[in-house]
């Protein structure tokens, strides 16, 4: 049996403004840093034996906070960035109506192959993110995995553990900082805590 700690990263300023931040390299903000601590913290006596982390700052900010005073590696893998929104990138739904009425609607809806121009549709962050859950699971079958990484982008990788329809996307949300655990097996996945915020004591945890 192996164990995946799903951690999505904490907040930005982005994340407060209501922008979209998909490849953007945000920072986190203050609480974001806070939050990274409050999970470390979390975590701090649960064994990890490999991390793996989105290669944007705001993740793997997160996950260096997380294994600070461990002797872990840690992998920045571009695999595990954000769904790429292109054009909507740094706009915040107002921004968003206004540059077009017309993708902004079509962005709205559950849409597996819809993409705003020069990004990424749902369907294919599930085809990234699917062959990179597939490898770690065939490579670290039997160890404690940490994946810190973004809300779409892990929702992706959680339904590729599941085996879940690609529409269940929408059935799932993450708060910055939530932790999700998962024991996994060669022919299942059991998930043990989904999006816990407990850690956080209130601190930016509503979702």
């Amino acid at each position: 049996m192996g164990r995946l700690l799903i951690v999505r990263h904490g907040e930005t300023p982005w994340n407060i403004e209501g922008r979209l931040q998909g490849h953007a390299d945000i920072a986190l903000s203050e609480v974001g840093r806070q939050q990274a601590r409050l999970v470390a913290r979390r975590l701090s006596q649960v064994p990890i034996d490999v991390a793996y982390s989105s290669d944007l700052s705001r993740a793997s900010a997160t996950a260096e906070e997380i294994l600070d005073q461990r002797e872990v590696p840690l992998l920045l893998t571009p695999e595990m960035r954000e769904r790429h929104y292109g054009v909507f990138e740094g706009m915040t739904v107002e921004e968003r109506k206004a540059f077009d009425s017309k993708m902004f609607a079509a962005s709205v809806e559950k849409d597996l192959d819809f993409a705003p121009t020069g990004g990424e549709t749902p369907r294919q962050t599930y085809a990234r993110m699917s062959a990179f859950v597939a490898g770690i699971l065939q490579r670290h079958m039997e160890e404690t995995v940490l994946l810190v990484g973004h809300g779409g982008s892990l929702r992706a990788a959680i339904i590729a553990v599941m085996r879940l329809p690609l529409e269940s996307t929408w059935s799932f949300v993450m708060a910055n900082c939530g932790l999700s655990v998962f024991d996994t097996y060669p022919d299942n996945a059991v998930l043990r805590l989904y999006n816990d915020t407990s850690h956080l004591n209130g601190l930016g945890s509503s979702f």
